[in-house]
């Protein structure tokens, strides 16, 4: 997560502590071990979207990036059944989430244009994945973009969670934005300078073909880090026909 996300994420966490009294009285109603609150509240670990939801959901808050809520609630009309599936009870509506679902490039921050949206993308809401997970996007990775294979390939999709962007712990497959807007899929590193200024690397997975790009928070991106990160991928599907 960036520096402010993650300053968002202490102040309810602390506010949840302040709530019930203690850091132990917290544990009992959440189930979050006080070790775990004692690390995150000292600055010793960051944590996880996954882990704090418990807290999350007894404040009714959420962390709140500068991207509006994409996805939407199924409601399902006549939804065609495979054949195996008949005489099964159908899915139910409410476990289900509806992600935009948009072309590599075009996935950026902020709103998304009607016609930038290819498709809809139904994804289970209750999978350990997307649980507890609001704001997400479907993202279609570029008929000629080869930068993370193996691991991806081009037409495969990713599911990417716009309030995840931790980027404190290197190696997370990240939705970025490159100096001039476009979206791609890359795994992301920071260095502080320690001089208000971070450096930035976006690194694939095919690294031999394709080599890190490396920029600087505050010449390339203004020092806006909502600029650099527009989510984490949380979840990939991928077309396994060739494979």
């Amino acid at each position: 997560m960036t520096p402010l996300f993650h300053q968002q994420v202490l102040d309810i966490i602390r506010e949840a502590v302040k709530q019930y009294g203690s850091a132990a009285a917290l544990s009992r109603a959440t189930g979050v071990s006080t070790a775990n609150l004692s690390r995150w509240i000292n600055g010793k670990q960051i944590p996880r979207l996954n882990e704090i939801s418990p807290i999350m959901a007894i404040l009714g808050v959420a962390p709140q990036g500068p991207d509006p809520e994409p996805d939407k609630d199924v409601c399902f009309v006549n939804a065609k059944i495979a054949p195996i599936g008949e005489g099964i009870t159908p899915p139910q509506s409410e476990d289900y989430i509806a992600a935009p679902m948009v072309g590599e490039v075009g996935a950026g921050l902020g709103y998304i244009p009607q016609d930038e949206v290819k498709s809809w993308f139904l994804a289970y809401r209750h999978h350990p994945a997307v649980r507890f997970r609001r704001n997400l996007i479907a993202v279609e990775i570029g008929a000629h973009s080869t930068s993370m294979q193996p691991t991806l390939n081009p037409g495969d999709i990713v599911l990417v969670d716009r309030d995840d962007r931790d980027v404190l712990r290197p190696g997370h497959m990240m939705l970025v934005t490159d100096p001039d807007g476009a979206g791609m899929v890359k795994r992301v590193s920071i260095e502080d300078k320690q001089d208000g200024d971070y450096r930035i690397t976006f690194y694939s997975d095919n690294g031999a073909k394709h080599p890190p790009m490396v920029y600087s928070l505050l010449k390339d991106y203004a020092g806006d880090w909502d600029k650099v990160i527009a989510g984490r991928v949380i979840w990939a599907w991928t077309d396994v026909r060739e494979k």
